[in-house]
């Protein structure tokens, strides 16, 4: 239970500090390009993100009283495509594609993975109590 707990705290601070250096990159779409090392600090701060969301899918699986296969398969998915938007964004941005479009589906990506995590966590908090009781 520990592990689900730690990996929600880190899912929620990389989440924000993402967002934070998103906003402005946002706000001034230059400075990626001008500053690579707080891009490869959003790109640390993203595969952080998708780590900590897979632990979590992960570990409530091993919860007593039984995990869902279904969420470890969504946590997986959802990872899988905020790296992969995260990873070729750049690629389709020089392709020609509707930067603004880009930029909402990966801002909506992060939410929907933080917004997953801490679903999948009250769910497994709940259940663990719901255990707990039971037993005793």
């Amino acid at each position: 239970m520990k592990v689900v707990t730690i990996s929600q705290m880190i899912l929620r601070a990389a989440v924000l500090l993402a967002l934070i250096l998103g906003i402005i990159f946002w706000v001034n779409p230059g400075l990626p390009a001008q500053n690579q090392g707080l891009k490869d600090v959003h790109m640390l701060l993203g595969f952080i993100v998708v780590i900590s969301l897979w632990v979590i899918g992960l570990a409530q699986g091993f919860v007593k009283g039984g995990g869902s296969f279904g969420l470890a398969l969504g946590t997986f998915v959802v990872g899988l495509a905020v790296a992969i938007v995260g990873l070729w964004q750049e690629s389709w941005k020089d392709a020609g594609a509707n930067v603004l479009l880009i930029n909402i589906i990966h801002l909506l990506l992060g939410l929907c993975a933080v917004g997953f995590g801490e679903m999948i966590v009250g769910r497994t908090k709940r259940r663990a109590r719901a255990q707990a009781s039971a037993s005793a």
